[in-house]
């Protein structure tokens, strides 16, 4: 028992260091690569791609002002998982107790000890509201994970540090092994946690202003056979929250993705979202997405309310002489009852 302890005081804490620096690098490395790409960012020069990559230092921003009492939570939220374990005083205390002998000026421990309390609660929230929204949110087991190897060593730390369990022989002597390893999972985790769109099945009508308004070009579409398709790629995204800030439909979001393939899959792209298409009953041709036809519909149904026109496509309502120039939602022509 001892040796593994040991084990994971020493050697198992260098090698998750350099899984660690090494996973950043090589994502750092396929960002750049992938934003620097000739086939991406074709409507934008060199210097807008630098602006963007830039972007990824502060993520999220140009939903703010759509959800901003949520990405303010987020904000804080990220920022004190980054604080508390680079400026907590027993931290910089061990780097100072080390090879390195390094020393920096700690957090107060009054304040270190309301920011872990802070980032407890929010784990805590986060679960609730999955848990309870699951059907809205489109919560997945690997979200709750997430949530729980994060709140792990915040947990651990605080019960630690105020020796809270001292009086348990069990925490008194493994606890801080516990904190240890709790600790080396979630930096693990940082290396293949990655944040991306997600298009709510429930409220995308799959009419791609998100595709349009994407800065990177990370989402596209293909239109094959019945059906629109949307795809994703990892590395171009640099989670700015333009498609969250411009979906009309409020389906957009950012979630988190803890997948160990997706470090490898550099250069493709995903689906992430499938809607169906309007058939023209005239033509054949599908012209438009489907529950963007029904939700129109839905609108503007009611009584001695035309909808045929949002059945044809633009070339049909344009043959048929009893379609132009009626606009959707116009009463309904007036019926002949002198014949019946």
């Amino acid at each position: 028992m001892k040796t593994i302890l040991y084990f994971v005081e020493t050697t198992l804490l260098w090698i998750v260091a350099f899984v660690l620096m090494a996973g950043l690098g090589w994502r750092l490395i396929f960002y750049v690569v992938a934003i620097f790409r000739k086939r991406t960012f074709s409507r934008h020069g060199t210097w807008h791609r630098v602006i963007t990559l830039a972007g990824i230092l502060v993520p999220f921003h140009r939903a703010v002002l759509k959800r901003p009492l949520h990405a303010v939570f987020r904000y804080a939220f990220h920022a004190c998982l980054f604080i508390v374990p680079v400026w907590f005083s027993g931290h910089i205390n061990v780097w100072e107790e080390s090879r390195f002998e390094w020393y920096w000026t700690p957090l107060p421990d009054a304040w270190a000890d309301w920011m872990t309390l802070a980032v407890l609660a929010a784990c805590v929230f986060f679960i609730i509201r999955r848990a309870i929204f699951a059907h809205l949110l489109e919560a997945r087991c690997s979200e709750f994970l997430v949530t729980l190897i994060t709140a792990m060593p915040f947990l651990s730390g605080y019960f630690l540090s105020h020796g809270t369990l001292s009086g348990i022989n069990f925490f008194d002597s493994y606890l801080w092994y516990f904190h240890l390893i709790s600790g080396e999972v979630m930096l693990l985790m940082i290396v293949f946690l990655f944040c991306r769109t997600r298009l709510s099945k429930a409220r995308c009508v799959g009419c791609a202003a998100c595709v349009e308004n994407c800065p990177t070009e990370t989402l596209e579409f293909n239109d094959r056979g019945q059906d629109r398709f949307f795809r994703y790629s990892r590395y171009q995204c640099i989670c700015c929250g333009a498609c969250v800030n411009v979906c009309p439909e409020q389906a957009a979001g950012l979630c988190h993705e803890l997948r160990p393939s997706n470090l490898i899959s550099v250069l493709t792209k995903s689906e992430i979202r499938q809607v169906q298409l309007k058939i023209c009953p005239s033509c054949g041709v599908r012209f438009a997405p489907a529950p963007q036809i029904e939700k129109i519909t839905r609108m503007v149904c009611a009584k001695e309310v035309d909808i045929a026109p949002l059945d044809y496509c633009r070339r049909c309502k344009n043959l048929r002489p009893d379609m132009q120039n009626r606009p959707i939602g116009s009463p309904q022509p007036a019926t002949d009852s002198t014949h019946s």
